[in-house]
């Protein structure tokens, strides 16, 4: 295992810029010159609360440029407003957890945790963004509105160098949404199969081999493309804990959620520690498709309590180990959130798409039927192949919207592989972005990470 303890660092301040229009590919070149995908799904952040004070570029749609505000009292119109504004009193650890069950989203997103999907349906009721303020309050019982404020408040580039850095060096998408309105392990089946399998929670058939559907392991088994799940998510010295384990503590990485991942042996051969991948960088060994599950939730993953310097100390890490690579020139290194983890957001999640399976989830007495996606997440493309500080807004092809679907959308394109659900059928991709001649300019170096109050 990787700890990554806290040490003294120094801010380097983002570099403003413009953003340029990207040159489209409109050929299949882009496939010859991807060789290695490296997904790294770091924990529970709204694209607001993250990239919503990025300064590079006015054409992010953050809360620089657009004021938010939530009731303390959704259900009152005189209630006191609290208004989005930047971490001044920042906390590199936040003690309070956001409430991110569905039933609590609904709350975040329509002012009610029993909201009516028929009327979503039709257009009749939309998702306010409202209730975050609320939602805090009731979770933990208080009035404070200093306390809670910090749901709705957002980082400035100084709180986060790194990945500040990453946007304005790569790709950065301003509407890319999380697949399910709910926490972390149904998005995270989402982000690997399409689907959840009806799941809304974070249930134990996650824990070892619990779900059916096949997975995008299995796929890229069956095709004989090469995979590794790196994990710095488990003190187990496998990688992954079975049921019989005792004693060690972590989570699962994700594809050992799928019954054929143990079935197949694939957990044994396929899953490796996180320091694999640092050497496998490192020697040029990386698979074809890497896979990366940080710690949770005490050092790198985001997720609070997990302090943001160290956070940012791992994707540090991650970044600086693929870009000394010499597997450089051929990698794609997509960075994203599996979901808002209950911080605010302001732009309403889409509605109507298709769901991964003809599957429910009920929670609270509310069917939840998979067909609005969640709260937008900040997600970055980084490699060579892309243009240096590029906004990507709604998605171009496919008619869909971009979420972690459009990852296994993506690839299905990129290894003539079938897509694995309507869902990732639907979700658009982002070969487009993809440009004719590799840059030589992406820095070989990120800031440090800065530790704060």
């Amino acid at each position: 295992m990787v700890l990554l303890g806290t040490i003294s660092l120094f801010c380097i301040a983002a570099t403003a810029l413009a953003s340029p229009v990207h040159s489209g590919n409109n050929n299949n070149n882009w496939k010859n010159n991807i060789k290695n995908v490296v997904v790294l799904v770091q924990e529970n952040r709204s694209f607001d609360t993250f990239a919503g004070g990025l300064t590079y570029s006015k054409d992010i749609n953050g809360l620089l440029h657009h004021k938010y505000c939530n009731p303390a009292n959704v259900t009152d119109a005189h209630s006191t407003q609290v208004c989005a504004d930047k971490l001044t009193s920042a906390h590199d650890v936040d003690a309070d957890d956001p409430n991110h069950s569905m039933s609590g989203i609904n709350l975040q997103l329509y002012g009610t945790t029993d909201p009516n999907e028929a009327l979503i349906k039709s257009g009749k009721l939309k998702a306010n963004m409202q209730g975050f303020i609320t939602e805090q309050e009731r979770t933990y019982g208080t009035t404070n509105l200093t306390r809670v404020s910090d749901v709705i408040n957002y980082y400035t580039v100084n709180h986060i160098p790194v990945f500040s850095s990453m946007a304005e060096n790569f790709v950065l998408f301003d509407r890319w949404f999380c697949d399910v309105s709910g926490p972390t392990n149904p998005n995270r089946a989402y982000i690997t199969s399409g689907t959840s399998n009806g799941h809304g929670s974070n249930d134990k058939s996650f824990d070892y081999g619990g779900l059916p559907q096949k997975s995008i392991f299995q796929q890229l088994s069956e095709k004989n493309i090469t995979w590794i799940n790196y994990s710095n998510s488990t003190t187990s010295p496998k990688g992954y804990m079975t049921p019989e384990d005792k004693g060690y503590t972590g989570f699962n990485p994700d594809s050992v959620f799928y019954n054929w991942t143990v079935a197949s042996g694939a957990a044994k051969t396929n899953v490796k520690h996180f320091e694999q991948f640092i050497t496998d960088a490192k020697n040029g060994d990386l698979p074809a498709f890497s896979y990366i599950n940080p710690e949770c939730c005490s050092f790198d993953s985001f997720h609070p309590p997990s302090p943001i310097d160290l956070g940012e100390k791992f994707l540090k890490i991650v970044y600086e180990a693929l870009r000394g690579s010499p597997q450089w020139n051929q990698t794609l290194f997509i960075l994203t959130f599996d979901e808002h983890g209950g911080f605010a957001d302001h732009v309403p999640p889409p509605v109507n798409v298709p769901a991964g399976d003809s599957k429910t989830y009920v929670e609270k007495n509310h069917t939840f039927d998979f067909t609005r996606l969640g709260v937008r997440v900040p997600t970055i493309l980084m490699s060579p192949w892309v243009n240096k500080g590029v906004v990507e807004h709604k998605g171009s092809n496919n008619g869909g919207e971009y979420s972690h679907s459009s990852v296994l959308g993506f690839l299905a394109k990129l290894w003539d592989l079938d897509n694995l659900t309507p869902r990732t059928a639907w979700s658009s991709t982002f070969e487009h972005l993809f440009i004719d001649k590799p840059r030589t300019d992406t820095p070989a170096k990120l800031p440090e990470p800065v530790v704060f109050a």
